[in-house]
């Protein structure tokens, strides 16, 4: 049998698209295990995926160019909801990751040697070489950014939510977040005006599928997918929707078209792409849109550079069949070799 034998059809009924919290659509069980673009990447064995992989999912690890990402894109994107807190004295690296681990600790009480072993294993942080001087190590070196960070805390007036980073990750924030802010081209995607009606503008929106893949002999079995847009506009006066995705690139951007091939980026769009199309004939009455897509991107080393790409429908088009040809190597898998997504952990068949 080959793979393209493998029918896929959209079960448009259950296509919604809705604002969900990243603690809810990442870590809740009703979103967990559904597929999406970074899942797919543990399939694919371009990128070092394979089927166990896939089926047990991500593995919870500490990474602090996360944290960064996540405070350029909050900054640029979601303004009305975050902000950034000036320095506080937060540690830098897996220290730093410690800090946070234990803060609502510290806000309770007393933290004792046991927290701190705990908090060193999941922030994998000399996990399991603990010491009494390595604990007391992270006491001293927490303890300013812990009182720091209460204090502020208890003075804090504005709703919106607060990140706490530590001293050059917040610099390196701050020259992204302005970076992209000075950029003109990057506000005008984000913030589009009309002729007459300005076009619909939405960040972080997730949208779920379920999608039948059905197999030559008639098997069935039903895939649930689930992206999240950094920007998306649609705009029915032109009959155009567009992706607008924002990408912290540790390089200079001189690089950013090894990173496209490195982490299949094409991919991605291609599936937020899909989705888009699907939200904008559903909702919309929009017949045969014209797709635009583009990455904004920044720089996280000096002079931390700005620039849009665009994506070409040809990196789109090659984007969309490994998409595809992926969603349909995950059916075979469940339906020919015993493997299963499950909601509870540990019950992965194999």
């Amino acid at each position: 049998m080959k793979l393209s034998e493998i029918k896929l059809e959209p079960l448009l009924d259950t296509l919604r698209m809705e604002k969900i919290d990243d603690s809810v659509y990442f870590g809740s069980p009703v979103y967990k295990n559904r597929i999406s673009n970074s899942r797919l990447g543990l399939l694919n064995p371009k990128q070092g995926g394979s089927p166990e992989k896939f089926f047990s999912g991500f593995k919870a690890s500490f990474n602090s160019s996360f944290a960064l990402g996540s405070a350029v894109h909050e900054q640029i994107l979601q303004p009305h909801l975050f902000k950034l807190a000036e320095d506080t004295g937060k540690p830098t690296a897996k220290m730093g990751g410690m800090a946070d681990e234990l803060y609502d600790l510290y806000c309770q009480g007393e933290i004792s040697d046991n927290d701190i072993i705990k908090a060193s294993d999941k922030v994998e942080y000399y996990k399991g070489k603990m010491t009494k001087d390595r604990i007391a190590e992270v006491r001293e070196k927490c303890s300013t950014y812990w009182a720091t960070r209460y204090k502020y805390e208890l003075n804090i007036e504005d709703t919106r939510e607060v990140r706490f980073l530590d001293y050059p990750m917040l610099e390196k924030a701050k020259s992204c977040i302005e970076s992209l802010q000075s950029n003109k081209l990057v506000m005008d995607l984000l913030h589009p005006k009309g002729i007459i009606e300005d076009p619909i503008s939405e960040c972080e929106q997730a949208i779920l599928l379920d999608m039948k893949a059905t197999m030559p002999d008639g098997r069935e079995v039903i895939l649930h997918l689930k992206a999240k847009l950094d920007n998306f506009t649609i705009d029915t006066e032109s009959n155009v929707i567009k992706i607008n995705d924002v990408k912290t690139h540790g390089q200079m951007l001189n690089t950013f078209d090894e990173s496209k091939v490195k982490y299949h980026y094409n991919r991605e769009i291609a599936l937020y792409m899909y989705l888009l199309g699907l939200i904008a004939k559903k909702e919309y009455n929009m017949e045969l849109p014209k797709k635009q897509a583009n990455y904004l991107v920044v720089s996280t080393v000096p002079n931390f550079y700005s620039k849009v790409v665009p994506v070409s429908m040809r990196e789109i088009r090659t984007g969309f069949l490994e998409f595809t040809q992926l969603l349909r190597y995950s059916a075979y898998l469940m339906c020919y070799k015993g493997y299963s997504l499950d909601e509870q952990p540990g019950k992965f068949k194999f």
